[in-house]
């Protein structure tokens, strides 16, 4: 057999060829038996496929192409299951075997729960197998947004009559599955070398300005502001800058976003270009994207990522509601790397595979991704390589749910259509404007299409021996498919532990265990380990069962706070009794009144500290209790018809009664005076007059985070919003 380098073989993929005289003739295929493919429809249009009676049909090669190459490079992946009158022409039961060899572009549809996942599935175990048989040298990289891929490393051993059936046995393939750094960094050590999990990192480094739109806002769009500061912000650091107090911070070419914070907060020439709200509005909005826990300095790569021999799934499901902007960044990245280091072969006159293998890149819920109106950071780069990559030995599976949401750029370059059951009226039409092959007539029928069982699915090849669609059954999968397991309850864990600390500070809260980190904080290298067993042992699961119960726990306890702060009654006079105020009203120190505004003894006052909250649950706490607290509701709340407002100031990094004191600071500047102070459980008030005007305020503290309500109540509705918003100017 003689070695090949992309450049000379028509796909970029291949690694070995075959002399076709040299290959003996085999028996004929075996059909895949009736018993497993139960749908059975009976299309009167002839079929017209590309048959190997040794290996079945052939999907994604013309007959020259397959002459050449033969069984190398080809992946079983379904069984045709049109029935036919004619027994001598009858094609049902002939497996269905996709090319591997050549680079494709691939669109996989289907509505939720009709087996487009599971098709990707698939198409990754059988890319692995035709790597172990070392007929292709590739890398495989799936974007999974559901957690149903992470799974490939473990057996099928659930359908294992079924996989003997189509001459199959359960087993599970190599991976390495990549999660969020933050979620990486709170799981124990056993789980990560058992599922193979390794941490995901974007260095906000590699951002571009539109990247940063799509993290700071969900819409996309900043002010011009913000957007201007942001660029001030990123060419600061890249060129070093000079503090307000004179040090001199050297150039940086890797960051993170705890420098861009600093950079905002310490930066002299940022401070006279831009007004405190601009840079406290960008400020809220950074400290948000490190809550997530995926940015950080030296990001994830695509040469992490893209390795030869080996199925890489990236796993955003941690992310939650957040995983669509990451997802739209990490492929724009991943896709431009691949493409970029594969034309270097072109440009620099040197083998690509040095740089990068040839990839498949798979992705799910493309419809997010590439849509077909409006933008993502995603779009123009995944068009690009669904456009160029072929050229390069790249491939490319879009995955939807809505076909006729996907950008027409991306989907005009599929040579190969899998569809699942699908049943809007304009996802049908996209799959009949969109195919690649001759749709007979009965499939462009909707209860034709929106009745395909589970696992069917219509297929489309732009191959000239193919020349309409048929319709196949999928086979069952080799490993495990999707699927709640203990470890997806863990990831779900690690979303009730509080937000990441900066990359200044060194180490993390675990589920279980502690994570072992480096000198700087960074989740340390994982060793190499032997692949998992197949089975995890009693020992191992009565682990796992142990971090799920802290896990339930952490989630009651924090429901339950949740509960208690938010579910209250709005205020009402007369109602500040025991049965509406709850716990509130317990006993009570007297009130402390006050003979001089001007003097007050701060030793006696405390600061609520409550455990880990968000931001907004903080705030929500504080004001509930300023509120509905008996002593305080007293004290504000004299009659129906007079009007309130609220102004909330939080600081981060401050003493919780300096921050009080501030605050009280500033209502005396204004004119209010202490009328008294108040505790009840473990809350101080301190109660405030000016004029007809009453206020009352309290802080809490929670983490490095500290919040202080202040409550201002008065007859006469144009004094109190005057007051307030001298409040919120002056605490600003």
């Amino acid at each position: 057999m003689d070695k090949r380098e992309p450049s000379d073989s028509p796909d970029g993929n291949a690694g070995t060829e075959r002399d076709p005289e040299h290959i003996p003739a085999d028996k004929p295929v075996d059909l895949i038996p009736k018993a497993v493919l139960e749908y059975r429809p009976r299309p009167t249009t002839p079929l017209e496929l590309l048959i190997d009676p040794s290996l079945g049909v052939i999907l994604g090669r013309s007959e020259s192409f397959h002459r050449k190459y033969r069984s190398m490079g080809l992946g079983l992946i379904g069984a045709v299951t049109e029935s036919s009158e004619d027994v001598l022409t009858s094609l049902f039961g002939m497996p269905v075997n996709l090319d591997l060899v050549s680079p494709h572009v691939m669109l996989v549809a289907g509505k939720r729960g009709s087996g487009k996942s599971y098709t990707l599935g698939l198409i990754s175990e059988e890319l692995a197998r035709a790597m172990a048989r070392k007929e292709i040298e590739v890398a495989v990289v799936v974007i999974d947004t559901v957690d149903v891929f992470r799974q490939v490393i473990e057996p099928n051993t659930d359908q294992g009559d079924l996989l003997r059936k189509w001459g199959l046995e359960a087993q599970g393939f190599p991976a390495a599955v990549y999660i969020p750094r933050r979620a990486f960094s709170h799981l124990p050590d056993e789980v990560k070398k058992r599922s193979k999990l390794f941490p995901l990192a974007i260095s906000p480094s590699e951002l571009s300005l539109s990247d940063w739109a799509y993290v700071l806002e969900k819409s996309g769009i900043l002010s011009t502001a913000i957007e201007n500061l942001i660029n001030d912000v990123i060419d600061s650091l890249r060129r070093g800058y000079t503090r307000e107090t004179g040090k001199e911070e050297p150039p940086r070419s890797d960051f993170s976003i705890q420098d861009m914070i600093q950079c905002v907060d310490a930066n002299a020439g940022l401070s006279d270009l831009y007004k405190p709200a601009t840079r406290t509005a960008l400020v809220q909005r950074l400290r948000r994207a490190q809550h997530l826990g995926v940015f950080h300095p030296g990001g994830t790569s695509a040469q992490d990522l893209a390795v030869a021999g080996r199925i890489t799934i990236v796993d955003v499901a941690p992310l939650g509601s957040d995983a669509d902007a990451v997802l739209a960044i990490l492929t724009n990245m991943l896709s431009r790397q691949i493409l970029t280091y594969r034309m270097a072969w072109t440009d620099e006159g040197t083998s690509a595979r040095e740089e990068l293998p040839p990839t498949w890149l798979i992705v799910d819920e493309a419809q997010t991704l590439v849509p077909r109106s409006g933008s993502t950071p995603a779009k123009d780069a995944i068009v690009s390589y669904a456009k160029l990559g072929r050229r390069f030995g790249c491939s490319l599976v879009l995955c939807t749910q809505q076909p006729s949401a996907v950008s027409d750029e991306a989907i005009s370059q599929a040579d190969i259509v899998i569809s699942h059951s699908l049943s809007h009226d304009a996802d049908i039409k996209a799959l009949q404007q969109r195919a690649p092959a001759v749709m007979p007539e009965e499939f462009k029928d909707k209860a034709f299409i929106s009745g395909l069982p589970r696992g069917v699915a219509l297929v489309f090849d732009q191959s000239t021996e193919n020349r309409r669609g048929f319709v196949m059954q999928a086979r069952p999968r080799m490993s495990k498919h999707g699927g709640t397991d203990r470890v997806s309850a863990l990831l779900e864990a690690t979303k009730l532990l509080p937000p990441e600390a900066p990359e200044s500070e060194v180490g993390a809260p675990t589920i279980g265990g502690r994570a072992s980190e480096d000198e700087a904080g960074r989740p340390a290298e994982l060793p190499g380990v032997p692949r998992p067993p197949l089975k995890l042992s009693r020992e191992d699961w009565n682990v796992l069962d142990g971090w799920i119960r802290e896990y339930v726990k952490a989630l009651f306890e924090r429901q339950k706070r949740e509960y208690a702060i938010t579910e209250e009654s709005a205020p009402r006079i007369g109602e500040a009794s025991s049965e509406a105020l709850g716990a509130a009203v317990s006993e009570e120190t007297p009130s402390i009144p006050f003979e001089s505004t001007s003097h007050i003894d701060y030793s006696d006052i405390a600061a609520r500290k409550f455990g880990a909250l968000s931001e907004t649950l903080l705030e929500k706490a504080m004001e509930r209790q300023v509120l509905y607290a008996k002593s305080s509701h007293e004290f504000l709340f004299k009659k129906d018809s007079e009007y309130r407002e609220t102004v909330t100031v939080r600081r981060t990094g401050v003493e919780g009664v300096t921050f009080l004191q501030s605050v009280v600071a500033t209502l005396m500047s204004l004119g209010l005076a202490v009328d008294s102070i108040r505790h009840t459980e473990g809350f101080t008030f301190v109660l405030m007059r000016k004029d007809a005007m009453r206020a009352s305020i309290s802080v809490g503290v929670s983490e490095e985070s500290a919040c202080v309500p202040v409550v201002i109540i008065g007859p006469d509705r144009k004094a109190v919003s005057s007051l307030s918003a001298k409040v919120r100017s002056s605490v600003r």
